[in-house]
């Protein structure tokens, strides 16, 4: 019930984020208020129906041709289908064209840790225009955490600031099986900002060892370095 007060005109069915994830993320939006936005992995646009809220100009990338039947698409919107190592540098090359400032992304398309590190290198190919803001969800998960601690940050002189656990994850409930769960969830934050920084940039995970002993209590598996 409180969701349609929390989130209106937002596609609450199939959206794959929690509660705080949510508010996380409307809050980014509400003060960024973003000229041109940037959604990498759309599924039943439930992120994407808050995105468009917020920003003037949307791109939203998925692999799945299906997408564009399971939604009304939002007019402020455009859905490209297809691969994500194609489709991202046209996309930032898309919005350069405009000279329309990128002022906000969501990383949340392929979890495996291959494919969040190529996205990411791809995002860091962009100098922005204006200040930027990066979210990258499931940030708590092993996988996507090596993923995200692989990319090369360093590489793009604009990136100031990354928050591994901007909003931390969580073992989520219907997963656990005789004791052992996942954890899945939670939103990094990365800063970008026209201007270069200086010395290298501020890299921190905040919820670290926490996710350290759910992983090695929970899981066992190896804990994020």
């Amino acid at each position: 019930m409180y969701e349609t007060l929390l989130f209106p005109s937002v596609l609450h069915e199939n959206w794959q984020m929690m509660p705080w994830e949510r508010i996380g993320m409307t809050g980014v939006l509400s003060r960024l208020h973003a000229k041109g936005a940037l959604e990498i992995g759309t599924f039943y646009g439930g992120s994407l129906s808050l995105i468009s809220q917020f920003a003037e100009s949307v791109i939203s990338i998925d692999v799945d041709p299906e997408v564009n039947q399971r939604f009304n698409c939002p007019a402020n919107v455009n859905i490209w289908i297809g691969d994500s190592a194609d489709l991202v540098p046209k996309a930032l090359a898309h919005f350069n064209e405009l000279k329309m400032p990128l002022n906000f992304i969501l990383l949340d398309a392929d979890h495996s840790a291959a494919a969040v590190t190529r996205d990411l290198n791809l995002i860091l190919d962009y100098k922005p225009r204006e200040p930027l803001i990066l979210l990258m969800h499931d940030s708590g998960n092993s996988e996507c955490r090596r993923g995200i601690l692989a990319a090369d940050w360093a590489s793009n002189p604009h990136m100031h600031v990354l928050e591994c656990d901007f909003v931390p994850g969580q073992i989520i409930e219907h997963s656990i099986k005789d004791g052992r769960g996942e954890i899945w969830g939670g939103l990094a934050l990365a800063y970008f900002l026209p201007e270069p920084r200086t010395g290298l940039p501020r890299i921190t995970q905040s919820a670290a060892s926490s996710l350290r002993c759910l992983n090695h209590l929970m899981l066992n598996i190896p804990p994020i370095s």
